[in-house]
């Protein structure tokens, strides 16, 4: 009584929290580190040191080399499967009227899988012959039984429709692959073939070079993990043949006998897979703990898992964490060129939309610092690019600089607007500009949605992230005599809030919005129902084409611009 008496009124300096662009989760396959828990990396970071080798220290190094100065990285290792596939049967030969054979299994051996009808006739009484070598050599011909046709022992098996009828002469091509491919050689055909094998840990094109002939412990050789772009140091050929190859988890063994200098010997591996429940499975405590801007899910996915990611996205944007997520697709298969990956990509797309997943399908010769040149997918490098700009930044804008750590494949433009347009991330190249830029940030959202682009989403998101807590602060206010002009204090202060929230965002350099509407609706009933706060946020437009126009006139005549007579 009778004092002097101190107060603190707190929250009016005019800070305004809740923006997490910038931050990401990376989550795939690696040799180290602990399955669901999360590794914070930073630009300096010992990545092989935590992580060891595969699909996740990849990408990880990938985002962190184009992230920027300050990135946010928490990597997340997660159980994963062997590589490894069977691809669809593709039917040549006869009328082109062929029946809808499909084909089941996993993949026992390498095998280029040829099945030719020999003799006409309905499934079960038509008779086959197959080759495992790609039509070079033929086993005796063999009737089909029922609509099922076991392949061999390459653990593949053709589906027949009920009934169908096979002409003579339709041929049904594919391909089994191990995560070790086959090893092939290029060179003397009387040198060994060496043998490949192990638990693949990482993706990879295993080269090898005989330097000088010779048998084992006499002659030399140079291998290379990126398909012969860098040779480590000639070495002799061991005494027992054995040479692991710690970088990619496998071992190559020689065989005895006389190597010919010159001769090179090429394996693909194929990098581990996790699948969509062990990627969630990892991400549920690090999601619990960390708030990020979005998750990128490193390894091959297709739609199923971009529809599983959608709704996870969704049930974070329930728990009011607006998160996205990424994915990447998988590279194309043996048997595969450009129009058919293509295709395949399109056809994958057309039952999916996912406005909160963006999926890359850009993969090409990727260069480390290392200077070794690895072919694989691009979605490292494009998360990386966007975690290092502002939300509203497109990641194609060609003043920030080309992607100079990629190499498209060969043939890649005449396809990639197709892809652009289904809606993955691409990159492509410019007349008159040298090196590889990005497309369009494309979400998987419908044509008619406003998250098409990746840019219109990250801008959103923090805006409800921010505008969210700014809200907060008004949870059980007074609201005041809304039939008031001036007496609903609390909806004032609430609106106000808001607003201060925003423009920051307005206010940013450069700014992340051009302008926002914070409205109130007067006549609400509060009593019953809250209040309902309306926003229109006025985003800053990309320009995404460019038109020129040329015309050309005479000076000093009639139709001179300048009016000269």
């Amino acid at each position: 009584m009778g004092d002097v008496l101190e107060y603190l009124v707190d929250g009016t300096s005019g800070l305004a929290p809740g923006g997490v662009e910038g931050s990401a989760i990376v989550v795939g396959a690696c040799s180290g580190g602990q399955v669901g828990k999360g590794y914070l990396l930073g630009p300096s970071f010992d990545i092989d040191g935590l992580l060891g080798v595969g699909p996740l220290a990849e990408r990880a190094r990938d985002m962190l080399a184009t992230g920027g100065q300050s990135p946010t990285l928490i990597a997340v290792p997660c159980q994963a499967q062997a590589g490894g596939y069977i691809s669809d049967p593709v039917c040549t030969g006869g009328n082109g009227k062929y029946p809808d054979v499909g084909v089941s299994g996993v993949a026992q051996v390498n095998a280029d899988v040829v099945v030719e009808v020999e003799a006409a006739g309905a499934v079960g009484t038509a008779t086959v012959r197959i080759s495992t070598d790609g039509g070079k050599t033929f086993e005796d011909a063999a009737e089909t039984t029922a609509e099922q046709l076991v392949v061999g022992e390459t653990g593949a098996t053709l589906l027949f429709p009920e009934a169908a009828e096979l002409e003579s002469g339709w041929q049904w091509s594919f391909v089994t692959r191990l995560p070790v491919g086959p090893v092939e050689r290029v060179g003397d055909a009387k040198s060994p073939l060496p043998d490949v094998a192990g638990e693949v840990l990482a993706g990879g094109e295993l080269a090898i070079q005989i330097v000088r002939g010779g048998k084992l412990n006499e002659g030399t050789y140079q291998l290379s993990t990126d398909g012969g772009e860098n040779y480590g140091t000639v070495k002799t050929l061991p005494v027992d043949g054995i040479v692991p190859v710690s970088a990619l988890g496998v071992t190559v063994t020689f065989p005895q006998g006389d190597y010919a200098g010159g001769t090179t010997y090429r394996c693909r591996l194929l990098e581990p897979v996790p699948s969509i429940v062990d990627v969630m499975a990892a991400l549920e405590e690090p999601l619990a703990r960390y708030d990020v801007e979005f998750v990128l899910v490193a390894g091959a996915t297709d739609s199923v898992d971009w529809s599983a990611m959608q709704a996870k996205a969704e049930e974070l944007w329930n728990l009011h964490r607006p998160t996205y997520f990424k994915a990447e697709t998988r590279l194309p298969r043996d048997d595969e060129d450009l129009n058919d990956f293509t295709s395949w990509l399109v056809e994958e797309k057309q039952d999916v939309a996912a406005r909160f997943v963006t999926v890359c399908a850009q993969y090409g010769g990727i260069t480390d610092s290392s200077g070794t040149v690895k072919t694989r997918n691009a979605s490292g490098l494009q998360a990386g690019r966007v975690m290092s700009l502002p939300v509203q930044r497109a990641t194609g804008r060609v003043r920030d600089g080309n992607v100079s750590q990629l190499a498209l494949p060969d043939g890649w433009m005449a396809v990639q607007s197709t892809l652009e347009e289904a809606g993955y991330l691409t990159a492509k190249k410019y007349a008159g500009l040298d090196g590889v830029y990005w497309g369009d940030s494309r979400t998987l959202a419908d044509a008619t949605s406003d998250y098409r682009y990746e840019e219109v989403l990250r801008t959103v998101f923090k805006a409800v992230r921010k505008g969210r807590i700014a809200g907060l602060k008004s949870m059980y206010d007074e609201a005041g005599d809304p039939l008031l002009v001036n007496g609903a204090a609390g909806l004032a202060y609430l609106k106000a809030n808001i607003e201060n929230a925003l423009d920051g965002m307005v206010g940013a350099l450069p700014p992340e919005l051009a302008a926002y509407v914070v409205t109130i609706p007067s006549g609400q009933d509060i009593v019953n129902n809250g209040v309902a706060v309306e926003i229109t946020l006025i985003g800053i437009p990309i320009i995404r084409q460019i038109k020129l126009y040329f015309s050309y006139a005479y000076a000093g005549g009639t139709f001179d611009p300048r009016g000269l007579k």
